[in-house]
């Protein structure tokens, strides 16, 4: 047997008063039986605690007295006058209607809720009536205007205010043209000097060429980064090189074990971002030289232009050889 919430806390409500209300327990042992096995068909037949009797309604009163209470019809309309007296039952004889008595009928709430229910529910408090805010048509198909046969002048004209705005370029005519020119521009490098600096990377760490499987593929994005940060390919090789003894150094005073390049992904980006480029190394003779040449540069710029600088590197055999 199926009941529903509100039949199980009337049913739990009929336990409860059987065995504490005063009239029930003034009644014959015998006629609190038989007001039970009413009161239960009432429960389980009627509509929210009320029972119409009669041919219309499918129960008459001797169909109730003959299956469910098991007395006579007699029997039963004298035990219904006395039970409504007392009320322990409520009966309308116009109505022909038999009803529980008012503690086991369930509450307003119950009866309103059951009543909403039948109806399909309480609609929702702040109901837009709108179709595109229908729960039912959200995944509905929405027809455009238009669609794919506007032409390309009332897209734009129609797409462009939904876009970021675009910095200050050169060009705004061709949109892919323009971001283009705002990308930064990729240095080509060459492979003798990635080899030759690559090489020099794994001396400089300490590895033995005839033993160590180690790679430089990593050196050639260094090149690259030292070049986009506006480092000539000599000072980006003298960077590199530099940074990897100091930390090849350190890294021997704590006993630590240098198995690839990879160890100095970070120290040697980090050198770039500060531009420490190291000062190039000279012999004692191209010392001399640069310093003579140096020295007539000054003399010479304080009465004309005279032109650039000397350079370490002009005066440097391995940077004649780099350039």
């Amino acid at each position: 047997m199926n009941l529903s919430k509100t039949q199980q806390g009337m049913a739990a409500r009929l336990a409860v008063m059987t065995v504490t209300h005063i009239r029930i327990l003034a009644m014959p042992v015998e006629a609190i039986v038989l007001w039970q096995r009413l009161v239960w068909a009432i429960i389980e037949l009627g509509i929210d605690g009320v029972l119409p009797i009669g041919e219309a309604a499918g129960y008459t009163l001797d169909a109730l007295a003959r299956f469910r209470v098991h007395v006579t019809e007699t029997q039963l309309e004298t035990y219904i006058e006395t039970w409504a007296k007392n009320l322990a039952i409520t009966y309308d004889p116009g109505t022909r209607t038999l009803s529980l008595p008012e503690e086991l009928m369930p509450s307003r709430r119950a009866i309103a809720s059951r009543k909403n229910g039948m109806k399909g529910g309480r609609r929702p408090k702040n109901r837009n009536p709108e179709p595109q805010n229908d729960p039912r048509q959200r995944t509905a198909m929405m027809p455009i205007p238009g669609g794919r046969t506007v032409d390309h002048e009332t897209r734009r004209q129609t797409q462009e205010p939904q876009c970021a705005p675009i910095a200050k370029l050169a060009s705004t005519d061709n949109r892919s043209e323009a971001i283009a020119g705002t990308r930064a521009q990729k240095h080509e490098i060459s492979d003798t000097a990635f080899h030759r600096i690559g090489r020099g990377a794994l001396d400089a760490a300490g590895f033995d060429p005839a033993r160590s499987v180690a790679n430089y593929g990593i050196v050639r994005q260094w090149l690259a980064d030292a070049l986009t940060a506006g480092l000539s390919e000599a000072e980006a090789e003298r960077l590199i090189l530099a940074t990897i003894r100091k930390g090849s150094e350190r890294a021997k005073a704590k006993a630590a074990v240098i198995t690839t390049l990879n160890f100095f992904k970070n120290s040697i980006p980090e050198a770039i971002a500060r531009r420490d480029v190291p000062d190039l190394e000279l012999t004692a003779e191209e010392e001399v030289l640069y310093r003579e040449a140096h020295k007539e540069w000054v003399k010479l710029s304080r009465h004309a232009d005279v032109g650039p600088q000397p350079r370490r590197e002009d005066f440097a055999v391995r940077g004649r050889s780099a350039a």
